[in-house]
């Protein structure tokens, strides 16, 4: 046989030995977790002491055992106070949940409307229904009437009647409200 023949054919089965190789080497990559179930339109309640803190609703919703974390998509909440008494709702495009802390943190245009009017808006949130407490460091926007206030950073009673905007708080304040005794 030729020298460059058989060149060729040493090249082609090196070629051949390592492309096995690499393809050895290249195995199917699957993700580490996948979801333990998978539910569609499904509500959950949380509890505090045996009284309803919580009723979650879900659109889509993928939970993980072994993390003790439950991702949605499509959020919608009910939020009552220590004695069961419904305070405020909570919409939010995504969100997880982890169930045995009862914790949940929702993104994507968030709104909390409370019973007493007012509106929260802001991209994330963290609310915890053990201290009844809601939290972010996004920009926040809330409304009562024709008053709003806006900046970055929030902590809040989940009702929103206490609450402390952390930096670049703005307001455009239209309703004064009145004093004891003013007439």
């Amino acid at each position: 046989m030729d020298k460059k023949v058989i060149f060729l054919i040493f090249l082609a089965g090196l070629s051949l030995i390592f492309s096995c190789k690499v393809e050895s080497q290249r195995k199917i990559q699957t993700p580490t977790t996948f979801p333990d179930q998978v539910v569609e339109n499904t509500t959950m309640f949380f509890t505090v002491n045996g009284v309803r803190s919580a009723e979650i609703r879900v659109k889509h919703l993928e939970k993980y055992e072994k993390e003790d974390l439950s991702r949605g998509k499509g959020i919608y909440a009910d939020i009552y106070d220590r004695d069961g008494k419904h305070v405020s709702t909570l919409q939010s495009d995504s969100g997880w949940i982890k169930e045995k802390r009862q914790e949940l943190m929702v993104m994507g245009n968030v709104v909390v409307k409370t019973d007493q009017g007012m509106i929260l808006e802001t991209q994330s949130l963290s609310w915890n229904p053990k201290t009844n407490k809601v939290t972010t460091e996004d920009f926040v926007k809330i409304t009562k009437g024709k008053d709003v206030i806006t900046g970055y950073g929030l902590e809040a009673d989940q009702e929103l009647k206490q609450f402390r905007i952390k930096k670049e708080v703005k307001g455009k304040i239209k309703e004064v409200p009145k004093e004891e005794g003013d007439g």
